[in-house]
């Protein structure tokens, strides 16, 4: 399974896609109600990915920033050493 699909085999760019032509279908007023119905259900089930995908999404990049704020040492933390060493030693 690629990283842009769900375990169904639909990743989010093909889930929108489809409920835009459910979206499109439901706005025929000859539509049979049977039909209806199922389209109904499967866009509760894309719509679902979407939200899944979209809340993966999320938790991914928060994590990434959280790594970020974590990577070391700012500036200002080497500026507030109290070690008494310099950083820079122009003696090397």
């Amino acid at each position: 399974m690629a990283d842009n699909e769900t375990p169904d085999g639909i990743g989010y760019a093909d889930a929108m896609s489809e409920l835009e032509t459910i979206l499109d279908d439901l706005e025929d007023d000859a539509l049979d109600v049977d039909v209806l119905a199922a389209k109904v259900e499967r866009a509760s089930v894309l719509i679902q990915i979407c939200r899944d995908r979209i809340g993966a999404a999320r938790v991914q990049v928060e994590r990434v920033v959280a790594s970020l704020d974590d990577t070391g040492p700012s500036l200002d933390d080497a500026d507030n050493a109290d070690d008494g060493e310099t950083l820079f030693n122009g003696d090397d």
